[in-house]
């Protein structure tokens, strides 16, 4: 039972370094297609055209990738214990840019990590957070947290993105594939999120208030860890607008 309490509030403590409220968020406002009602077959998701309160006044661009989320409450093992999350749905794509709103399509659905995302759909009343993805083998040398040149190459373009939005909470999100011990995964994807903050700081643009660097380890894959093509995908980092 103990271990189930810690294992809760563990899950507790970690979702809630990315949850937010859809209340405050771009929230997904109409469908093209009748898929948003659930769950549908990935295939048939893609096809769906979403619009999302979110305008080219907010930085959105053509072609930009946005994550989607929905709040959700999971309920413990022990007793009545209730807590909040932020359930990862998958990405969207910008392809149409208006003042008011962005039409965008569904590009990849989260199937891993958690068995119950399988076949899941965006849906209307989801919510997006604009990111920019930087997944790489050349990013860090191995168990370092060093940014290599490949990295700061990709910083200097996410300075760019992040620019745009004028935000007041950015997410820096690192994550490791799952070679290696569970715990020294974290303590890598830790330092690899607060390299990137320092190095974001140094360029003299962005105020170190606005950048929150949080650490996931292997908790997060977006591909699987069974291949040496999703081992690569899932060793990233995330940079997530929040607000």
């Amino acid at each position: 039972m103990r271990r189930s309490l810690l294992g809760a509030l563990a899950l507790l403590i970690l979702a809630g370094a990315g949850q937010t409220s859809a209340q405050n968020q771009f929230v997904i406002f109409k469908a093209k297609t009748p898929f948003d009602a659930g769950k549908v077959a990935p295939d048939s998701a893609r096809l769906n055209d979403f619009y999302v309160r979110i305008g080219t006044d907010r930085g959105i661009q053509l072609g930009m990738t946005m994550n989607v989320y929905r709040d959700k409450e999971l309920t413990s093992e022990i007793g009545s214990f209730k807590f909040k999350t932020t359930q990862f749905i998958g990405r969207v794509r910008v392809y149409d840019a208006q003042p008011e709103f962005t039409i965008a399509r569904t590009v990849e659905l989260a199937t891993h990590g958690d068995p119950h995302l399988d076949r899941v759909a965006v849906m209307v009343g989801d919510y997006v957070q604009p990111v920019f993805v930087v997944a790489s083998e050349n990013l860090f040398d191995k168990g370092s947290s060093t940014l290599r040149p490949e990295a700061i190459r990709e910083l200097d373009r996410a300075v760019t993105f992040i620019s745009r939005f004028r935000p007041i909470k950015v997410r820096i999100e690192g994550h490791t594939d799952s070679d290696g011990p569970e715990d020294v995964n974290m303590q890598i994807s830790e330092a690899r999120a607060q390299s990137v903050k320092a190095y974001l700081v140094s360029q003299d643009s962005i105020d170190e208030n606005v950048l929150v660097p949080v650490g996931y380890g292997e908790s997060k894959p977006i591909a699987s860890n069974d291949t040496p093509e999703g081992q690569k995908k899932n060793r990233r980092f995330e940079i997530v607008i929040e607000q």
